[in-house]
């Protein structure tokens, strides 16, 4: 949209618009276009390029022994917030226990903090010990050593420079050591390899080529390989730890539905937190997700660094409570509907009428990891809403998904659509939401009498009138 508005008030375009997918070879979409940028410019306006000078290295740094300086929660206003609940939502006993872990976790909210329903929670991680470990063997240090960062002619970025600091904190608490290696980053560790077996292998899977993306699509980012996983790998790289840390991004906040209401939970917030903890896509070790790791073992009375974040979006219970709402959620996107809930049955108690609902839930077994179960059948019996249930992987039975129940459900969506339902779908945005998205498009074909196209127009037009509200993230 911008782009055809610049267009359209006579803009010319120096480089054709640049797309990327979150979910795929972003870094590399990137670079593509970013490639001709200079050149193109420089032609634009008449100067010449410089031959590049050799870039200076962005920090410098020294063994100490002074006392560590506690690091500094920056800008994004984060609190010290103690746990006061973390428990299993899978089935862990019986015939067939969940293999995967999903948790419930309550942390109390300090004074003059509060939220509503369909906030979420920022939470600042750490990487794991396992992780910080094997970053000072891979550099032979040890992870007590204390270290200071200079950064010459005063340049500041995201790491603590001019004081003491535990290197194991320096790791845990401020860079990422888990994205999956740019080409840029492993372009770097190959011009700090003099190894004539070792610097064209890295060569090989940095280039320009399409041999090269080849070869880094398969090799790299298919099986989400770090720039640890590529110096484990390849020892004779000498690449300096001043230069890694400066190649690492700044750690950052993990984003989280809440899943309560404040008319529930004043004091308090919840949050609903998928482990994500599997066997590594490279072949060796596992895989575990930063801060739902983090998360995992914390116990009652544990603090975290946390913030509300108000996401300025309209994913909002109607403010009139006795408009219909229509909610999918399968997975761990339940978890802004269980605070709707919550929040009609606090409405409700207090005489207030609230309209129709109906909730999609999507999980792999019922008896595995259908969260929330108990509670969400008892707002079923409250009348609060109807409970529909899809199960991919149950015994003896075919796989279902949301968007089948849907299509199943299509008479009783259309009338509350006619009345003025609001459509809310959380979850996967790479197969689930397309797939949800077209369910209500054949709804708008099969009960409305519209065109594929003329349907397609009006969900987006829902989407325009705040009617058709969307909280999705790309998986894998």
């Amino acid at each position: 949209a911008i782009d055809a508005g610049l267009a359209s008030h006579g803009a010319k375009s120096l480089l054709p618009l640049g797309e990327g997918d979150a979910r795929d070879d972003f870094d590399g979409q990137f670079q593509s276009w970013y490639a001709p940028v200079w050149g193109t410019l420089a032609e634009v306006f008449g100067v010449s390029l410089a031959e590049a000078s050799e870039k200076a290295d962005a920090y410098a740094i020294e063994v100490v022994s002074e006392r560590e300086v506690s690091p500094f929660v920056d800008s994004l206003g984060a609190h010290t917030m103690a746990v006061t609940t973390n428990r299993e939502l899978h089935t862990k006993t019986g015939a067939a226990p969940s293999p995967r872990s999903t948790r419930h976790i309550e942390v109390a909210l300090p004074s003059g903090v509060t939220y509503r329903a369909g906030d979420h929670l920022g939470v600042i991680p750490r990487n794991s010990a396992t992780l910080v470990r094997r970053v000072c063997a891979r550099f032979d240090l040890q992870p007590e050593a204390r270290v200071v960062l200079r950064a010459p002619g005063g340049r500041r970025g995201h790491l603590p420079v001019d004081q003491p600091t535990q290197l194991y904190r320096l790791l845990a608490d401020y860079v990422e050591l888990q994205e999956v290696a740019s080409r840029k980053q492993i372009q770097t560790m190959a011009a700090h390899t003099r190894c004539p077996h070792t610097g064209p292998k890295l060569k090989a899977l940095s280039g320009d080529d399409e041999a090269a993306h080849t070869a880094y699509r398969q090799e790299v980012f298919n099986k989400r390989r770090s720039v640890l996983d590529l110096l484990e790998e390849h020892r004779a790289c000498e690449l300096p730890l001043n230069v890694y840390l400066e190649m690492l991004p700044a750690l950052r906040p993990r984003y989280y539905s809440i899943s309560s209401s404040p008319l529930q939970l004043p004091d308090a917030c919840a949050i609903s937190v998928a482990i994500v903890d599997e066997p590594h896509r490279a072949g060796s070790g596992q895989y575990q997700g930063v801060c739902s790791n983090y998360l995992r073992p914390q116990r009652k009375g544990d603090v975290v660094f946390a913030f509300v974040k108000d996401t300025k979006s309209a994913f909002r219970l109607p403010a009139n409570p006795a408009v219909p709402v229509i909610m999918v959620g399968p997975g761990t996107g339940l978890a802004p509907f269980r605070g709707f809930l919550q929040e009609r049955a606090a409405l409700k108690a207090q005489g207030k009428a609230v309209g129709a609902a109906e909730l999609f839930f999507g999980c792999r077994r019922p008896d595995q990891d259908f969260i929330y179960a108990d509670e969400l059948k008892a707002f079923e019996r409250q009348g609060l809403t109807r409970l529909h249930l899809a199960f991919s992987r149950a015994d003896g039975q075919p796989k279902r998904y949301v968007q089948d129940l849907i299509a199943a459900e299509r008479d009783a969506l259309w009338a509350l659509l006619e009345k003025g339902a609001a459509i809310y779908v959380c979850g996967d945005a790479s197969k689930m939401a397309p797939a949800v998205r077209q369910a209500f498009i054949d709804i708008y074909v099969a009960k409305g009498g519209l065109t594929p196209a003329a349907a397609t127009a009006r969900v987006e037009a829902l989407g325009t009138e705040g009617r058709y509200l969307a909280d999705v993230w790309a998986t894998g």
